[in-house]
């Protein structure tokens, strides 16, 4: 079998208040997984998901497909909690795994298999340089491969959160499935993106080369993330690969297409049983701290840690087209709304003058009528039967047929020496097409 070292280390960062990251650092499986949906939701996915590929692969795999068949379980047992939970909804967790394949038959070579579902990543060391194993499922590595941006503009783009594939989020997940020889050297690093996202690859590079032990390279990579801001969680598994084959020549670019890639069938899907049962998960130290050592377990968070702010939550690609189409719906209509609330005019009191109003008699939310222009008549002016008329807010196309109305329509009650006589109109005109009176400071007769 063959052999390896390693060591791991996680901290909850300099501005979350809590650690949803687990890793996994034992002799066949090591992962990292990097839960998202808030405290109470986000670590419980991260949670769920190592406890099971644990569970799964703690003796290593028998194939890749039993490999990928144990992170659809993950992904099946996640789903499902988060549809038994309402407090749950919505929670996933990105993952990066790497677990020795078993030999196949006497003669079988041993080799490794990596896995990848989000944009937690695992880096390879060989030779002095450090690459890339897996491809982020997320919207900016999606503009990176288009062109659009490069990989330094990636690590701050303001929708770097927006994941395109993660644990939990539908029924069924397809999972990045490459084998991989065991070549003596190899130095694996796998990560949350928690620390791509503060350090740069170079940076990463020259540090992996210059520390020999994997948990003390572990626990400096850890500090070099809090050290460039810490503004998220976290985690670091480093993989020594000690016995294994000869490394090839330093020229030999070696492809690393998916196993999908090649025509391998992709594991049946996962089908949706419900809440599934949490497996028995014993804690080593405090999850709110940073932790070393070779192996680690987690708990399931319990009630009593609720309360603290949740992390920031990543958003499927998915959900991302949603809220954009349903803040495009909402803007139109408001906006329709408010262009028919401020069309048309109809003459009514503010307080016992009679004006020029301009908008809709009945408002509706908070686009109320505004006067357009001002008479000099008041209540007092004008007999009963015109009183109701005004009050009855008569409506009008344009602030010219309203003016004209107030000053034809609308008369006054003449003084006891007055030598003219007025009359009350019987009807009443709301439309016109002569020119009116300006609509603003109407004076009547």
């Amino acid at each position: 079998m063959a052999e390896l070292r390693w060591g791991a280390a996680t901290d909850r960062g300099r501005v979350r208040p809590e650690n949803e990251d687990t890793f996994i650092a034992e002799p066949m499986i090591f992962a990292v997984a990097d839960g998202m949906g808030g405290h109470q939701a986000g670590e419980v996915a991260s949670a769920l998901a190592s406890s099971i590929l644990r569970e799964r692969l703690v003796h290593g795999a028998e194939s890749e497909n039993a490999a990928a068949a144990a992170v659809g379980e993950a992904n099946a047992a996640i789903y499902g909690a988060a549809r038994a939970n309402s407090a749950q909804s919505g929670m996933g967790t990105t993952l990066t795994a790497l677990a020795l394949l078993h030999a196949d038959g006497d003669e079988g070579e041993e080799r490794l298999v990596l896995l990848n579902v989000g944009d937690s990543r695992t880096y390879r060391f060989r030779h002095g340089r450090l690459q890339r194993m897996t491809v982020d499922h997320s919207y900016v590595q999606e503009l990176v491969a288009t062109g659009h941006i490069s990989d330094e503009e990636a690590r701050t783009h303001p929708r770097r959160n927006i994941v395109t594939r993660a644990l939990g989020i539908e029924p069924t997940v397809r999972a990045d499935v490459w084998s991989l020889p065991i070549v003596r050297g190899d130095r694996f690093v796998l990560c949350s993106d928690g620390l791509v996202d503060e350090v740069p690859d170079h940076e990463i590079s020259d540090l992996v080369g210059a520390v020999a032990e994997p948990q003390e390279l572990a626990e400096q990579l850890v500090q070099m993330a809090n050290r460039h801001g810490g503004r998220d969680n976290i985690t670091v598994v480093v993989v020594d690969v000690l016995s294994g084959d000869e490394p090839p020549d330093p020229t030999d670019e070696i492809s690393f297409d998916p196993s999908w890639a090649e025509g391998t069938e992709e594991p049946a899907a996962w089908a949706d049983d419900g809440a599934p049962t949490p497996l028995p998960i014993s804690v080593d130290a405090d999850p709110d701290t940073t932790q070393t050592g070779t192996t680690q377990h987690f708990e399931l968070p319990t009630a009593a840690m609720a309360g603290t702010a949740p992390k920031r939550r990543r958003l499927t690609i998915g959900t991302f087209i949603f809220t954009f189409v349903f803040a495009l719906i909402a803007t139109v209509t408001v906006t329709l709304i408010a262009v028919h609330e401020r069309s048309g005019y109809f003459v009514g009191f503010s307080g016992d003058t009679v004006v020029v109003f301009k908008g809709q008699r009945d408002s509706v939310l908070w686009f109320d009528p505004t006067v357009a222009a001002t008479s000099t008549k008041t209540r007092q002016d004008l007999d009963p039967t015109m009183v109701k008329v005004i009050e009855s807010r008569p409506t009008f196309s344009t602030a010219d047929e309203a003016a004209r109305f107030i000053a034809t329509q609308v008369t006054t009650v003449p003084t006891p020496d007055s030598t003219t006589t007025t009359s009350t109109p019987t009807t009443v005109k709301t439309t016109t097409t002569t020119q009116g009176v300006p609509s603003s400071n109407v004076a009547g007769p």
